[in-house]
């Protein structure tokens, strides 16, 4: 019988043999963590382990990047008078909130089913698979906390449910915008302008590195974003996109030069669309708008293939007829010493007092 292997587990295996040889960084710039694997659904999951937390450590790796670095690198490159006001007051809320993660191992986490992506999805596991998952992990770092980032009780609910119903703590962590576009009327962008869509197929090696360029250049135009710490894609990473469909390439050319790339991903079996890779052309003519045009590529796309669409709130894009959203990370810590469990419940109830408060 010829059974063929699903193009989502080839791409995740790919990227998972690559990442435990070679480590994070060799597909994420400033991810430089330590990769290892956990079985269980059947398959190999990667378990990234941070070691040390660089001041640089993109926030897709480092909770103490996504939680700390980040809100208080908002909180300076805010010009209103209470963010001003926040940021001298500052210290005296991350100095304890620092030194409650670092004596919780919070920043030394093994986060499970991380592939460095700002946004994540998930496939549908089952309560036997999150209990083989749990006991396996304890089991292989009994001196870490557990962690699993990126959840949301409206896209993966059950899985939440299952992560509860075994000790998993969740800590709210950031909003998201989540839309379906199959119930809304779409706007579309693209009547004046002569921008030409490049899908994935027609992409070749040559092209790689004129997008990664752009990608990289638009990283550096994004004035009054935490760049450092956004997640920075390398060029293998481009290629490994283009040879496997690990996240779904788009390209946008106008007058023979590249001005957009998008980058979806998927899970297998999802109701959702999410993209982690989003670049524009900053330099270009007010009538050409690239990422509009993104933008409409982005909802044409869910369209197409029926599905629901989450957006990350760095693509400092506004979704059309969409709600925000609470994102959870989920901690495990039943398994380390108390002295560790009693600071990481007192970080989460600083955390949602003092610096990411939901409601």
């Amino acid at each position: 019988m010829n059974t063929s292997i699903p193009p989502r587990l080839v791409a995740d295996a790919l990227w998972l043999l690559t990442a435990r040889s070679r480590g994070g960084n060799h597909w994420v710039s400033n991810a430089h963590c330590q990769i290892q694997t956990i079985e269980f659904d059947g398959h190999s999951h990667p378990v990234s382990l941070l070691e040390h937390s660089d001041w640089q450590e993109c926030a897709a790796s480092s909770p103490r990047s996504a939680w700390l670095r980040a809100h208080r690198q908002r909180l300076k490159q805010s010009t209103s008078a209470t963010a001003r006001i926040a940021d001298a007051l500052s210290c005296l809320v991350y100095g304890p909130l620092s030194a409650l993660m670092h004596a919780g191992k919070l920043d030394q986490a093994a986060l499970v089913a991380n592939y460095l992506l700002p946004t994540s999805l998930y496939p549908a596991w089952g309560a036997d698979d999150i209990r083989l998952m749990t006991e396996r992990l304890h089991t292989a770092h009994p001196q870490r906390p557990l962690m699993m980032q990126h959840l949301s009780s409206e896209v993966c609910p059950q899985l939440m449910q299952h992560l509860c119903n075994l000790g998993w703590k969740m800590i709210p962590t950031r909003h998201i915008f989540l839309s379906d576009p199959q119930q809304t009327h779409q706007t579309s962008f693209w009547s004046d302008t002569d921008v030409e869509i490049v899908h994935q197929d027609q992409l070749n090696n040559s092209d790689l590195h004129a997008l990664h360029a752009l990608y990289q250049l638009h990283k550096r135009s994004n004035v009054g974003q935490t760049n450092h710490l956004q997640t920075d894609f390398s060029l293998t990473f481009f290629e490994l996109c283009l040879e496997t469909g690990f996240v779904e390439l788009t390209g946008l050319r106008w007058q023979g030069h590249w001005v957009g790339i998008l980058g979806t991903y998927t899970q297998t079996d999802s109701d959702w669309l999410t993209a982690p890779l989003m670049a524009w052309d900053h330099n270009l003519p007010m009538s050409v708008k690239p990422e509009h045009l993104l933008h409409d590529l982005f909802i044409r796309e869910a369209r197409q293939k029926q599905l629901r669409l989450h957006w990350g709130t760095e693509q400092k894009i506004a979704p059309d007829h969409s709600h925000s959203a609470i994102e959870y990370t989920a901690i495990y810590d039943q398994h380390l010493p108390a002295t560790q469990k009693i600071a990481n419940r007192w970080f989460s109830a600083l955390f949602q007092q003092c610096v990411y408060r939901p409601s």
